[in-house]
């Protein structure tokens, strides 16, 4: 998982001794891994991540393997004195896993401190040679296929400037919707330079003009995450781009062979529901699911 891995932790200057991991194994073999960071005997997993671990090794583990990982890992971090464990769970619908996870986190007596809704778009539902735009109602459907035959490009942002462009228009946008400053415009440029499979930015053009823009994580591999979009506050269209960038980001992840593109949550910072992008998002082909955090007091 991109969040775990050593260069995602050296992209945040993670001091070597704050990194914590653990590997579990059983019967000779590696089971699966618990990767995080520890600051002031807090364990955190998905430290300046949306997510973490645990990570297994197999796609659909069994709940021997499961809960021995969450026990051991769990044991671990007592033995080195921390004393709360902080784990920003997956959403259930990346593996198997996942539900397990949870399980087993919660019989150690992990408590939900934050519960997001998030919703993801599951590209498995949609057979060989099937187009996109059947998740789509009718009359939005129509409105990308006219927006499809106007001079609409979608692009990566491969130079400096167009990163600057790519940044201006989400933090114009978060600031006209209340919401604070994301990432910045080096950390979009280093994010990409550590890791250039995985981390896209991309700029939505009408002729020359930026009209909306997106930064897709590759965060498994099969699993896109929509880190942040938003258009532009001058696009001067007719309509908003925003139904053919989240239909393009679709396309795009379908052709990529992912089978999920997470569209990340849905709710504010203290988990109450943004109804109007909720609605948005299942209107363009979203399913409901939630994100958790859940925190183990370890003595």
């Amino acid at each position: 998982m991109l969040f775990g891995h050593t260069r995602f932790h050296d992209l945040n200057a993670v001091p070597q001794e704050s990194r914590w991991r653990h590997e579990h194994h059983a019967d000779g073999r590696l089971v699966g891994v618990l990767d995080g960071v520890v600051t002031d005997g807090v364990f955190l997993s998905g430290h300046s991540a949306p997510f973490g671990g645990p990570d297994l090794v197999r796609p659909d583990p069994t709940v021997g393997e499961v809960v021995g990982l969450v026990r051991s890992a769990l044991d671990a971090l007592r033995a080195d004195g921390v004393h709360t464990a902080r784990i920003r769970c997956r959403p259930p619908e990346y593996s198997p896993a996942e539900p397990l996870v949870e399980y087993a986190l919660l019989q150690a007596g992990a408590t939900v401190e934050h519960c997001d809704l998030n919703q993801y778009v599951d590209l498995r539902h949609l057979p060989a040679g099937t187009d996109p735009l059947t998740l789509l109602g009718k009359k939005r459907a129509r409105d990308v296929r006219a927006d499809l035959r106007l001079p609409f490009t979608l692009a990566e942002a491969t130079t400096d400037d167009d990163v600057a462009t790519l940044h201006g228009v989400l933090a114009a946008n978060r600031a006209a919707h209340g919401r604070p400053a994301g990432l910045p415009a080096d950390y979009l440029a280093r994010a990409r330079e550590a890791f250039p499979d995985a981390v896209r930015l991309l700029l939505l053009r009408y002729e020359d003009r930026p009209v909306a823009a997106a930064v897709v994580y590759r965060v498994l591999a099969d699993v896109d995450l929509l880190v942040a979009w938003g258009d532009a506050l001058d696009h001067g269209l007719q309509r908003s781009p925003m139904n053919l960038l989240a239909h393009s980001l679709v396309t795009r992840a379908l052709h990529s062979g992912a089978r999920l593109l997470d569209m990340g949550p849905s709710s504010e910072k203290d988990g109450t529901p943004n109804l109007g992008l909720a609605q948005f998002k299942r209107s363009v082909g979203a399913s409901p699911g939630t994100r958790k955090v859940l925190v183990v007091t370890l003595r």
